[in-house]
């Protein structure tokens, strides 16, 4: 599948289903993740699997901040009347969940700023699993939002260890939809793509 078809059938999974991701397919993910490019390929990522009832539960009390943030207008009413079925705010009930992290001293730094690579080569890595997940027949979270300190300390994570994403996995409920609020809009090429200059900025309301 060309990756601009999976890119326009892929879409956030907020409700998932008892169904158990199989070893086959999380493999696959991971493989993904281990080919993904990262700055001169050192490689600083480091991923940790919960899929076991205990770390699963970890998950949902560093994801539930028990406030919506935008969300739908649909799941705002649901998650503010508290009828979420049992379901953590930002943890739908995914049946495995990586959490990837950067291993600071393992990083590539900028020779003029000093700048780290982690947190960009996590988020390729991630974005990378995602593409694959979607390309598999697996559904997919990106969460970003959620309580890294407590995250880090309910894990026991290394202290050079630095979450970045934690990527929930699963298959949809059979009531869940795709939200097109957020996954079915793109602004036209012109508006986010430049050739040469970005000189034609703010030149209307339009950007264009």
């Amino acid at each position: 599948m060309d990756i601009l078809d999976i890119g326009k059938m892929r879409s956030t999974v907020r409700s998932y289903s008892e169904r158990p991701l199989e070893q086959d397919k999380l493999d696959k993910i991971l493989e993904a993740g281990r080919w993904a490019p990262t700055a001169v390929n050192y490689q600083p990522h480091r991923i940790l699997v919960l899929n076991s009832e205990e770390t699963l539960m970890k998950a949902k009390e560093f994801t539930d901040f028990g406030k919506p943030l935008n969300h739908s207008t649909h799941e705002k009413e649901l998650l503010l009347s508290g009828n979420m079925n049992g379901k953590s705010a930002y943890h739908y009930n995914a049946s495995t969940a990586l959490l990837v992290c950067y291993d600071e001293e393992a990083c590539w730094k900028h020779p003029e700023n000093g700048e780290s690579s982690g947190i960009v080569d996590a988020a390729i890595v991630t974005t990378h699993m995602m593409v694959e997940a979607a390309a598999i027949g697996v559904g997919s979270s990106w969460i970003s939002y959620f309580n890294m300190e407590k995250a880090k300390n309910l894990l026991g994570l290394p202290e050079n260890f630095k979450p970045v994403v934690l990527l929930l996995l699963g298959y949809p409920a059979e009531d869940a939809r795709p939200d097109h609020e957020f996954t079915g809009k793109r602004m036209p090429v012109e508006k986010t793509v430049f050739y040469n200059s970005f000189q034609r900025i703010g030149v209307n309301d339009e950007g264009l």
